[in-house]
């Protein structure tokens, strides 16, 4: 059990000796079991190698996550495989949609004809305007917005306001010294007709949030749930075809084909003359200038030599420029966010009409009574 967990976190006898405070070759020997640990240095295993402790006592691993279909192709991640980090999201995302989806039953609150509407077979233009129409959404979807942030926040705001769950987290749970790895996943969508779930990895930029929401709820839309990374360091050409269809969904849901082709009029196909012009439509757009690099060659106004050029180039620009600020902020906004505004109403309309308990809220918020306390006061006030 300590190998597994060791390896599990991807650390050696080294690293985790020195996190521990001994040699390498007493991790060897208590795994080997020539010797074993103190509770004392079992309990600091435990929290280096973000474990129970009473897993450490199994005769076997355990099944730490429930199955989800796994369509990544990031260079570093590995399908079917995830780091305690992501299993503790996926874990925690799980336990929030069941209580909604009780909550939400007990309240006689209709399903949510959406979820899996449609098919691969749909026409992804179709299925974009469905999803438009049914969060209220402009077309564009960054009509008269001042910015990436403004559009994010209409998107987010649409989207939990047709009863569909999103949390912006880019933490586990509420442990800030616990980054979520961007390289591993940009998020995933957990289907269930009463509570849809989108998680988006706030370690991306704005404008990659942006794309992974439309991305997620493609496949909300599409009723086929799971991990996803929208874009790849290379090029989105050879991503599953579940995903390139998700991409389609999205691009047409954030930059329309009509309005897009009635814009796009580049004659100079060199790689500084596309990216200006892609950096241009992303910054009317309000997305990333991949996703209108993906517009264009979807759309056969860039050949694929050219495409994948800029495509990489573009990348690389978005590499080096990270267009979100990191830390500081509101308290209470964030953790909304990382809660989903629309989950925390429900728990505290519950918590108001006596029928959920404040230790209970508190776990599945992630927090303590005193923390939700204040928070619930807030909202009470209408400040929330």
């Amino acid at each position: 059990m300590l190998k597994w967990a060791r390896e599990r976190v991807g650390l050696d006898y080294a690293n985790t000796a020195q996190k521990i405070g001994v040699k390498p070759e007493v991790i060897q020997s208590w795994e080997s079991g020539e010797s074993a640990p103190t509770f004392r240095q079992l309990e600091k295993l435990s929290k280096t190698l973000h474990v129970p402790l009473g897993y450490l006592f199994l005769s076997q691993p355990p099944q730490t996550v429930s199955a989800i279909p796994d369509f990544r192709s990031l260079p570093h991640s590995r399908p079917g495989r995830f780091s305690p980090d992501l299993e503790a999201v996926l874990n925690d995302a799980r336990r929030k949609q069941a209580w909604l989806r009780e909550w939400r039953i007990e309240e006689s609150v209709a399903p949510l004809d959406f979820v899996g509407k449609f098919s691969l077979e749909d026409p992804p233009e179709l299925i974009a305007e469905n999803i438009r129409s049914t969060l209220n959404l402009p077309s564009p979807t960054a009509y008269r917005l001042k910015n990436w942030q403004e559009h994010l926040r209409r998107l987010v705001e649409h989207a939990e306001k047709t009863g569909i769950v999103v949390i912006r987290n880019g933490v586990v749970l509420s442990d800030n010294h616990r980054p979520l790895n961007l390289e591993e996943f940009r998020g995933f969508n957990l289907r269930d007709e009463y509570a849809p779930l989108v998680f988006i990895n706030a370690q991306d930029s704005i404008a990659g949030q942006i794309f992974t929401l439309a991305h997620e709820l493609a496949h909300l839309w599409i009723g086929e749930e799971g991990i996803s990374n929208p874009f790849t360091v290379e090029n989105p050409i050879h991503l599953p075809e579940i995903e390139r269809f998700c991409n389609r969904i999205a691009a047409e849901l954030l930059v329309p084909k009509q309005v897009f082709l009635k814009k796009w009029d580049l004659h100079d196909q060199s790689i500084p003359a596309v990216l200006n012009s892609a950096q241009q439509f992303a910054e009317e757009f309000r997305v990333s200038p991949l996703v209108i690099l993906l517009r264009a060659y979807e759309l056969d106004a860039l050949d694929e030599p050219t495409f994948r050029a800029t495509y990489q180039e573009a990348f690389r620009n978005l590499q080096r420029v990270n267009d979100q600020k990191k830390g500081g902020g509101n308290f209470f906004a964030t953790w909304q966010a990382r809660n989903s505004k629309t989950l925390v109403s429900e728990i505290f309309s519950a918590l108001q009409q006596g029928r959920a308990l404040y230790l209970e809220s508190a776990r599945l918020l992630n927090t303590n009574i005193a923390t939700l306390e204040k928070a619930f006061a807030r909202y009470k006030q209408g400040r929330l």
